[in-house]
């Protein structure tokens, strides 16, 4: 075996894979044999925007951020669930909060508890949506509140998720994905807010 292809393939003789999902509720997620490590990341979906036609609305929040590595081993499973995307209003109101992110099991490496939590909606003028929080990780990032509006026919931007996630939306624009907050609105229907994602790469 040369080099470079020991290198690809790994010392064990599995070569590392990725799975990325972007839906699924209470799905199961099987480690492949060979695999002995998985990073998993998860990312709550953000909030939609809120809708005033006489202040402005203000941005939906972003989705936080779950890392965890932890050794497995292959036919071990996990349980895991994607924050859907919600949408934005068209009549007057607060927006929509985010769906959380999670995953749980117990493998080889001891008890997994993720949540990557979603963004709130936001409100109106100053009452922004707030970043979801997030635990259980080795490592666990906020998501950004949502942008303020300064009045009627001046809305607030979304939230930007976790670094490495989606970024929220301009005004009546949904936030891109995973987990970026939706843009306020005086009109029309405010920005949704995106979905989350939940990966698990195995080495």
């Amino acid at each position: 075996m040369t080099g470079v292809l020991a290198a690809a393939v790994g010392s064990g003789g599995f070569a590392p894979i990725t799975n990325t999902y972007t839906s699924g509720t209470a799905a199961t997620e099987t480690v492949p044999a060979g695999a002995s490590s998985v990073t998993i990341t998860a990312f709550g979906g953000g909030g939609a925007g809120g809708r005033f036609s006489s202040s402005g609305g203000a941005g939906g929040g972003g989705g936080s951020k779950s890392v965890k590595t932890i050794a497995v081993a292959g036919g071990e499973t996990f349980t895991y669930t994607v924050g859907a995307q919600v949408a934005g209003r068209g009549t007057n109101g607060t927006g929509s909060s985010g769906n959380a992110s999670t995953v749980s099991g117990t493998v080889s490496g001891g008890s997994v508890s993720m949540t990557a939590g979603a963004g709130t909606g936001g409100d109106s003028y100053l009452s922004v949506g707030i970043g979801g929080t997030a635990s259980g990780g080795d490592t666990n990032t906020s998501g950004s509140d949502g942008g303020e509006s300064s009045g009627a026919g001046l809305n607030g931007v979304g939230g930007n998720a976790a670094s490495g996630g989606g970024t929220g939306g301009a005004a009546q624009t949904a936030g891109s994905a995973p987990g970026g907050g939706g843009g306020g609105s005086t009109s029309g229907t405010s920005g949704g807010g995106a979905r989350g994602q939940v990966s698990f790469a195995y080495t």
